[in-house]
């Protein structure tokens, strides 16, 4: 089972289908199932708002504010761009952030095919990939993009939401924010494919935002 199993069974299923989540927890702390998985609460009928000029105030604090610790920044760039949940920033691998060989381009596995990213968000990507916190205390030769003080482990999502609610960002808002930003200007099925979401969840946030892919291919064509 994988995150977009369950984003497509809760997507146009009743509310009754978040029962579930108790399960789903247990399974994945008892590892019947990928740590990565994240199971969400249900949702609000009102959701917090983030507009676009917050946001981009934000993303220019994670860039470029080296009074924030660089592990902080990197976690809150992946929420405000590219709209991951805590626990897939969490559990991220070195291995995750890759060089394309034939262009040079940083590219980022957060689903199929790998993300282009950017830059000043490569460079800021890659320092937190060489110079990772928490290393002294355990093992040198962690896989993990955002090492545990625990030796073996990654962060926990909760230190992560600690870090971020003290910069100001809110985790649903940043979230939501970034989705309807990507989905205005990219076919929510490419959203999808690679950001590791399902097309239903996609879909619904391009639909709440107002736009409509129908005719993108007659687009292409043009």
């Amino acid at each position: 089972m994988s995150q977009r199993h369950i984003d497509s069974w809760l997507a146009p299923g009743p509310t009754t289908r978040y029962h579930a989540r108790t399960f789903v927890v247990w399974a994945v702390r008892n590892r019947h199932l990928p740590r990565a998985i994240e199971f969400p609460h249900r949702r609000a009928q009102t959701q917090p708002t983030m507009d676009d000029q917050r946001r981009l105030e934000l993303i220019r604090r994670c860039l470029h504010d080296d009074h924030i610790a660089l592990n902080t920044r990197v976690a809150g760039i992946l929420l405000l761009v590219y709209a991951q949940p805590l626990v897939r920033i969490a559990a991220l691998r070195c291995d995750d952030v890759v060089v394309d060989p034939d262009t040079g381009l940083t590219l980022i596995r957060l689903g199929e095919p790998a993300t282009p990213v950017p830059e000043p968000f490569a460079s800021v990507l890659h320092q937190q990939r060489n110079n990772r916190f928490n290393l002294n205390t355990g093992t040198t030769d962690s896989p993990w993009l955002f090492p545990s003080t625990r030796a073996g482990q990654h962060l926990r999502p909760g230190t992560i939401l600690d870090k971020l609610h003290a910069l100001g960002i809110d985790r649903k808002a940043a979230r939501v924010a970034a989705l309807e930003h990507l989905v205005t200007r990219t076919p929510p099925t490419v959203v999808a494919t690679m950001l590791g979401y399902s097309y239903q969840v996609t879909e619904r946030y391009a639909a709440k935002a107002g736009e409509n892919y129908a005719g993108y291919p007659t687009l292409l064509g043009e």
